[in-house]
């Protein structure tokens, strides 16, 4: 019986040893205490991290050179650096005013000296001598023409081949009846509208010799601004760099709100913002004949000229150049389209 006794004993001992071991390992896993000094240590590395990249970013923002050239910006910060003038834009107090371009000679089509886009309708480069005239110091606003269409003048009286104008309620892409868009170029307007404007006004549309001379005087430059620096700086037009169309904006800007790209004769927005209409019908070759002096395009064609390029144009294309021609039938409403005028 005692030896009995003993050897329950002995067993019930070890069961109990080999329990508490078993437990002790499973606290010392499960339960291990945490190293919170480790942790904070950890965090304050992380912490100190980013502040020092938030500082960098900081300091880069701050200390941002807004004469870098717009190549050299990310997008988000060329377009605060195109649109700061923008912001602060100031309605011109002399809207409808005329610039002065003198009697004499200009050279007209494409310079190759300065221009390695010239386009086949662009030649021959040659003399052309044109009287004194005046045009349009920026192009006409939708504020103007809507003076036009209260007075009756600029309607759409006609059939669809004589159409004025469209409106925003027509197409949401147009400018005519948007609140905040009245200093900006009427769009959305075709050749017969335009036509009807500058004859309300007791002017005409230019011709396109009028146009090129105004756009680039008289030493056969590419841009009215000189013969370098397309960008955002100079003209409204789609720059990737500047946030893409209308240098971000997504559509058109105020009128002379691109002070860097006027003209030798003191007109803004020739190149970019909206095509404008020439009086002229479009002939490709027309160049190869046309007069000397004073001359006024082709007796008769199914398109007139438009110049200029406009806020959806891309900077590195061929379009955004004072010699580049092209064309749009007399109907044709485009929100790319407007015009200035002449007399």
């Amino acid at each position: 019986m005692k030896t009995s006794m003993m050897l329950l004993l002995t067993l019930l001992t070890v069961f109990l040893y080999v329990s508490c071991d078993d437990g002790a390992t499973n606290d010392s896993v499960d339960n291990e205490p945490v190293n919170d000094e480790a942790t904070v240590t950890d965090n304050a590395v992380d912490t100190e991290q980013s502040d020092d990249t938030a500082d960098m970013e900081t300091q880069d923002t701050d200390t941002l050179d807004p004469d870098v050239m717009l190549d050299e910006l990310q997008p988000e910060e060329a377009i605060d650096a195109v649109t700061t003038d923008i912001d602060t834009y100031i309605v011109p107090d002399d809207i409808g005013a005329m610039v002065e371009v003198p009697a004499g000679e200009f050279q007209m089509g494409c310079n190759e000296s300065v221009d390695t886009a010239c386009q086949t309708n662009e030649y021959p480069y040659h003399t052309v001598m044109l009287s004194a005239y005046q045009i349009g110091k920026y192009e006409v606003t939708v504020g103007e023409y809507q003076n036009c269409v209260d007075a009756g003048a600029c309607n759409n009286n006609g059939d669809y081949y004589h159409i004025h104008y469209y409106s925003n309620a027509d197409d949401a892409r147009c400018n005519f009846g948007v609140t905040g868009k009245e200093s900006h170029p009427m769009t959305c307007v075709t050749w017969h509208g335009a036509t009807a404007y500058c004859a309300y006004v007791g002017q005409r549309l230019p011709t396109e010799a009028e146009w090129e001379k105004a756009a680039r005087g008289t030493d056969g430059r590419k841009y009215p601004w000189g013969n370098e620096g397309l960008s955002c700086d100079y003209a409204v037009i789609s720059e990737a760099s500047a946030g893409g169309d209308g240098c971000g904006s997504g559509g058109t800007m105020p009128i002379g709100s691109r002070k860097a790209g006027i003209s030798p004769y003191g007109a803004y927005d020739m190149i970019g913002n909206v095509w404008e209409w020439a009086n002229d019908w479009y002939g490709d070759t027309y160049y190869e004949t046309s007069p000397a002096n004073d001359p006024a395009g082709p007796e008769s064609g199914t398109s007139h000229v438009v110049r200029g390029g406009s806020w959806y144009t891309y900077r590195d294309v061929i379009y955004l150049r004072t010699s580049y021609r092209y064309f749009y039938k007399p109907h044709m409403l485009s929100d790319f389209a407007g015009f200035r005028c002449a007399k």
